[in-house]
């Protein structure tokens, strides 16, 4: 009996050896029946009757909130996505099983065309459908279920540290065109000065989705508004992120390339190709303002002009001055030197040989100063009007009709006031009927920078004051 037991054993060892052997020299694979879908938990944008892909996940995307900050929607999603033309549906994946399909019809917004359409989202709705291959912003909101899409054209720097300052885009070339890899844009030599800046999609800053785009309060139940720009720092690019720092130390001639992915937006490369050109002719030096008998501060003191910044190679400076009947005026640096000549409604001659210039009569003027060749030649222009109110909270009660106000100076001092009934909400300060030159934020520090300002209905005397260098306003 014993020697009948060894013998199984022996037999059992032997069989367990052939097998190990046989694994180790066939390497069989082992099947494992893993039911669902291969994707985390989240919002997936698929083709019709597809499978959810990772290439085309929406995240978990932040919001502007109060003060432009960043800021967490509960139920927010979004990414940058490849999408070849077809028809699509937005899934919603829980432990490896698409719990939910909705789709809808694409939009125009309210009928407008402002760069993106918008979907209504329902368990019923119809095929998301896209017409043309690209690279889109897409993002959903659970709150008002409702889906925007944006197609990427374009990717720009802008800010002080850039060619063309904060008053327009410095354009990126496409270096690699859009696929499920990512879009790349490039640009080659590319002088950064000390400064900030920001990159920005489309040319625009943010998709604004609210409900009341009048409220001045940050309120997560009024919609949300979608960030089209990015900040942060150049390696740890975020959306809405705050202004990007250019060292003074870091000033040169730039390589620069920015790649938008899936995998959470944008990247942001720079090689440094040279030493920036010297600046020969600073904007600090011509700090222009209006001097002589036409204006409020005669000839001893100046009308301070605002410096709107280099745009394709063009300096540009624009004020408001109010002219008495007679009188005469020139243009005047901090560094004392005069342009004069002719300038009317009709044509504009000014040099620094000029004579004064005549006043064009009583009133409130919106006046251009530009030179292209860095002060070798001016250019300049004039129209017949000033100050204005415009807003959905201004006299107007839109955005597209300026409420001019009456201008009037006594001992140096410009104001320019308006009585009258305003809608209420917000509403702004701009100059000659354009927003080359606008005026927000606080009334007893009105800046070119700041945000809308706000008034409640009703019948107000809105006074704007000008000391010769700095604005105010009060309303009552």
């Amino acid at each position: 009996m014993k020697n009948l037991t060894k013998l199984w054993s022996l037999i059992l060892l032997l069989t367990a050896a052939m097998f190990m052997v046989s694994c180790e020299e066939d390497e069989p694979t082992i099947d494992v029946d893993e039911s669902g879908v291969a994707v985390s938990d989240g919002y997936y944008f698929t083709l019709d009757e597809e499978d959810p892909v990772a290439e085309k996940a929406l995240l978990p995307e932040k919001i502007e909130g109060a003060e432009f900050a960043a800021t967490d929607r509960e139920g927010f999603f979004g990414n940058y996505v490849f999408l070849p033309a077809g028809d699509y549906q937005l899934k919603k994946v829980q432990e490896r099983e698409v719990v939910s399909t909705i789709g809808g019809t694409l939009e125009a917004p309210e009928g407008e065309d402002e760069g993106y359409l918008v979907a209504k989202l329902t368990e019923d709705g119809g095929p998301i459908t896209v017409s043309e291959d690209g690279y889109y912003k897409v993002s959903y909101d659970e709150e008002l279920a409702e889906l925007i899409m944006m197609k990427v054209t374009s990717v720009s720097l802008i800010g002080s540290a850039t060619p063309n300052g904060w008053n327009a885009d410095t354009q990126l070339e496409i270096a690699q065109e859009a696929s499920d890899e990512g879009f790349v844009f490039s640009t080659s030599d590319l002088v950064l000065r000390a400064g900030e800046f920001k990159i920005r999609i489309n040319n625009r800053w943010t998709i604004d989705r609210r409900l009341d785009r009048e409220a001045q309060e940050f309120d997560p139940n009024n919609g949300y508004v979608a960030f089209t720009n990015y900040g942060g720092s150049p390696d740890n690019l975020v959306a809405g992120g705050g202004n990007m720092a250019f060292a003074a130390a870091d000033e040169g001639t730039y390589d620069i390339t920015i790649t938008l992915t899936n995998e959470g937006g944008a990247s942001f490369e720079s090689t440094r190709t040279g030493d920036a050109p010297e600046i020969t002719f600073d904007p600090a030096d011509y700090q222009f303002g209006f001097t002589g008998s036409a204006t409020a501060g005669g000839w001893d003191a100046s009308q301070m002009m605002h410096y709107a910044g280099l745009s394709e190679g063009v300096h540009t400076w624009l004020g408001v001055v109010t002219f008495a009947a007679d009188g005469e005026f020139k243009f005047k640096t901090n560094n004392e030197l005069y342009l004069g000549g002719t300038l009317t409604l009709e044509e504009a001659s000014i040099n620094q040989t000029g004579g004064n210039i005549p006043s064009p009569g009583a009133g409130a003027y919106y006046i251009s100063l530009s030179t292209a060749d860095e002060g070798e030649t001016w250019s300049a222009s004039m129209i017949d009007s000033g100050w204005s109110l415009i807003g959905a909270g201004s006299p107007s009660g839109d955005w597209d009709n300026d409420t001019f106000l009456e201008a009037s100076f006594a001992d140096g001092i410009t104001t320019y006031t308006y009585t009258g009934d305003f809608v209420g909400g917000e509403y702004k300060f701009r100059a000659g009927g354009q927003w080359d030159y606008a005026l927000g934020g606080d009334l007893a520090a009105l800046s070119t920078d700041g945000g809308n300002l706000s008034v409640d209905a009703g019948t107000y005397t809105v006074t704007l004051i000008f000391d010769g260098s700095s604005y105010s306003a009060t309303i009552e």
